[in-house]
């Protein structure tokens, strides 16, 4: 769950990204894990969605998923457009791995940036195309 400001709009990195509504500190809280929001998903679980739903369906939400610990997330607020960055990002996650902070200073109109290597699973799809 965002615990801060955003919007939705077009990015240089890729197709829809994140981006601050606001100024925010280095260290500041910028997600945080919320069973309300963010479905967490079993690797049966998640065969058994696949199995469900058209295959147009499931891409639409595998796009939007990621694998962390042979689990499937899915942000349902805006974190979804979150892009990665290898070099330029500027959101980390915290130790608990439910959170993550800004590694600095951001202010209101740079698109946030993870790093999708510091927190999926070695065999999350999104992977594959940033190797």
């Amino acid at each position: 769950m965002l615990k801060v400001q955003t919007y939705i709009g077009p990015s240089e990195v890729s197709g829809l990204g994140l981006f601050l509504d606001q100024d925010i500190s280095q260290g500041e809280c910028v997600w945080e894990y919320c069973d309300l929001v963010d479905i967490t998903y079993s690797a049966e679980q998640w065969k058994r969605l696949k199995s469900h739903l058209s295959n147009e369906s499931f891409k639409m939400i595998k796009r939007y998923a990621y694998k962390e610990n042979g689990s499937y997330i899915v942000c349902m607020d805006n974190a979804q457009f979150m892009n990665h960055s290898s070099d330029e990002f500027n959101v980390v996650n915290n130790s608990d791995l439910l959170s993550m902070v800004a590694s600095r200073d951001i202010k209101k109109g740079e698109e946030l940036l993870c790093n999708y290597f510091e927190y999926s699973d070695e065999d999350d799809d999104h992977l594959k195309f940033l190797k």
